[in-house]
């Protein structure tokens, strides 16, 4: 069965004269550099693969990590970073997305790409790779090339349709605006946070007070989600370090776009945009409460498409989930695929791929699960010990259905 790799391993291989190699060691400032001429002239330039972000997960996560590349005269083609916890390899960039690309320069002709793939899927199978492939964008570009490489590979693979991420799109961003603004009810919402709580927009596209935005952004969301059966993660001081650190990073690689809704009492609805093009991604919003009647999600998606108009942006996507609040401007959903990938010898996680194609087609158990199961996970942390064999057998499925880790009795604590 395979495992996560020592540091010290790399393996390269020069197949139609482009040099692809495996590292397993955190990479040095000289592929940073090159990595980042490779994004800024790539297919898909995407903020989730951004490299300042990338570096900053690279960073906290250096015993774990495994970089492929192909290179020709020392510049880079194509790259890809993964992490492996448990024995399997997910996408570096999963610490924080809402699609996972692989990056590959602009100028790859069908053939480079498919050698790109073909490589990759060589190395994983050589050292017994447990790969699985989320959030992965049906929309790329690529993604013909990468499901041909895929099925045709000797290896075990399942390609599943997964996720969405609604977009509301047109024609040119006056169009977007108009369409948004068209709306009677958010008309009337944007009167009310006007009028009544002497509302006003903020966008912040520098790194201006970031300590107070982040504390804002989590204080709202603590409040937000308290009262419901999932409570927000950024009660956790150290996801809010986290945060502020991601958000340091996007602003390094010139993608973050800070919106919040202001009031005489302070920010309460806000959102992480990041640019990508013509697109502005609706990554992490949340509001506060107490302002609910005044709906701040409408308001800012109303004034977010005014300012995208301003600034030649005619596609606003939602990010990863389905969740209804999207569907009031979004009328198109983009597909997230997850692709798994193996020897066909590791059974514990063929079964696990198995399992999880099962509950995605069942939806009762999927709702079940995501509305029933999870929520009391949270709430019974924190419970009595007595407790403690449910929350055991429920680990048991979460960790083979969800990769997650299983929690033992001093987590109860």
């Amino acid at each position: 069965m395979g495992g996560c790799r020592a540091r010290d391993q790399t393996r390269s291989f020069k197949p139609n004269c482009m040099k692809y190699s495996i590292s397993y060691q955190l990479p040095d400032a000289d592929f940073w550099g090159r990595y980042t001429q490779l994004w800024q002239n790539s297919l898909h330039r995407s903020p989730f693969q951004a490299p300042h972000i990338l570096q900053y997960y690279a960073g906290r996560n250096p015993n774990n990590l495994a970089v492929f590349q192909c290179e020709q005269g020392g510049e880079l083609f194509g790259a890809a970073l993964f992490k492996c916890q448990k024995g399997v390899y997910t996408f570096l960039s999963d610490l924080k997305t809402d699609a996972n690309f692989f990056i590959l320069h602009r100028s790859c002709t069908p053939d480079m790409t498919k050698c790109f793939f073909e490589a990759l899927l060589e190395h994983a199978g050589k050292d017994n790779w447990a790969l699985m492939l989320n959030h992965k964008p049906a929309w790329a570009a690529y993604m013909d090339v990468l499901e041909e490489v895929v099925d045709a590979s000797p290896l075990y693979s399942m390609n599943l349709d997964y996720s969405v991420c609604p977009i509301a799109e047109a024609e040119t961003p006056e169009t977007l605006f108009k369409e948004v603004s068209a709306s009677r009810n958010t008309r009337y919402k944007l009167n009310k946070f006007v009028k009544q709580e002497n509302g006003s927009l903020e966008v912040l596209t520098d790194d201006s007070d970031m300590d107070q935005w982040v504390k804002e952004f989590c204080d709202a969301h603590v409040a937000r989600w308290a009262p419901t059966p999932t409570p927000s993660a950024y009660r956790n001081p150290e996801r809010r370090a986290f945060l502020k650190d991601c958000l340091k990073a996007w602003y390094a690689d010139g993608v973050l776009v800070r919106f919040a809704l202001r009031t005489e009492k302070g920010r309460i609805g806000l959102m992480v945009g990041l640019l990508d093009s013509e697109t502005l991604i609706y990554h992490t919003p949340t509001f506060h409460p107490d302002y609910a009647h005044c709906s701040p999600g409408r308001v800012l998606i109303y004034y977010i498409t005014q300012w995208m108009a301003e600034n030649g942006l005619r596609r606003l996507d939602f990010g990863d989930g389905n969740e209804p609040y999207k569907y009031y401007v979004a009328s198109k959903d983009q597909v997230l695929k997850r692709i798994f990938i193996s020897g066909k010898t590791n059974l514990k996680f063929i079964l696990k791929t198995q399992l999880i194609k099962k509950v995605r087609e069942n939806q009762g158990i999927f709702h079940l699960y995501q509305n029933k199961l999870k929520p009391a996970l949270r709430n019974l942390r924190g419970r009595v010990a007595a407790m403690f064999s449910y929350i055991f057998c429920f680990n048991w499925v979460h960790a083979i259905l969800f990769d997650e880790q299983i929690l033992v009795l001093s987590t109860l604590a």
